[in-house]
């Protein structure tokens, strides 16, 4: 099987990477399953919700709401609380159904999901790889509770040195802010670090327009050659792990 490696990065910008970041959700676990299979564990969980709705419609919505209120997190239009409210009570709404206790369902998606959690393919050879070659961190948008938990879970302060959350660092990225915030806490320039991350938005634009290096991790081999903010666009990490340890 042939994967997609592209790199832009001359021999000198390779050679100053000191340190590098990961992204948590969608690059080094599987996101977007675990999510995908905690809406379907709700569906069967909610008699009401089976009787009125299929279960891809259900999830549809929960995807659709949760975007949302990120987008509104981000910009500072919702808090926390009102965005885990909003995100059951309009999910449910969306399929007819009126919840009297959200924080129930809260915690039962929450339950679900967390039975769900896995690496990305290969993510953890590479992050034990890269470890022994780098300075390694991760920075993540996302709750402290639950992303500190998922740190625990996949023991990833084993390997790495920088544990950022966004809500602790008072930004989500792609704010400049929070990856200024990451490098003081590395200790290194901007121009010494590298972010691997899913998002384009707010991975490598994010990383990018902070004067940091890049990584798109693009599983379904997809690429864009408008898209040349990124100096590294791979779909599997083994490449991207012989590339980053094999000397210049």
């Amino acid at each position: 099987m042939s994967y997609m490696f592209i790199s832009r990065l001359g021999k000198k910008e390779k050679k100053e990477i000191k340190s590098i970041f990961f992204d948590l959700d969608d690059t080094l676990i599987d996101h977007k399953k675990a999510q995908n299979k905690a809406i379907m564990d709700m569906w069967s969980h909610f008699p009401a919700v089976q009787h009125l709705a299929d279960p891809k419609v259900f999830a549809q919505a929960y995807a659709g709401v949760n975007d949302d209120l990120w987008k509104k997190y981000r910009d500072g239009d919702v808090d926390k609380l009102k965005l885990k409210q909003l995100r059951m009570e309009l999910t449910f709404g969306k399929v007819g159904v009126t919840l009297d206790d959200w924080r129930e369902a809260d915690q039962v998606y929450m339950d679900y999901y967390k039975r769900y959690w896995e690496w990305m393919d290969d993510a953890r050879e590479s992050v034990v790889a890269l470890s022994e070659h780098y300075d390694i961190g991760i920075m993540t948008n996302g709750f402290t509770e639950i992303q500190e938990e998922k740190f625990r879970f996949f023991s990833l302060h084993r390997y790495a040195k920088h544990l950022i959350i966004s809500e602790e660092a008072g930004y989500l990225k792609p704010d400049s802010r929070i990856f200024e915030y990451s490098a003081g806490k590395a200790g290194y320039e901007s121009r010494e670090m590298l972010y691997i991350g899913d998002s384009y938005t707010s991975d490598i634009l994010g990383g990018s327009e902070s004067g940091w290096k890049t990584a798109w991790y693009c599983p379904e081999e997809h690429t864009d050659p408008a898209r040349a903010e990124a100096d590294i666009q791979f779909s599997h990490f083994s490449e991207l792990t012989d590339y980053l340890t094999t000397p210049n």
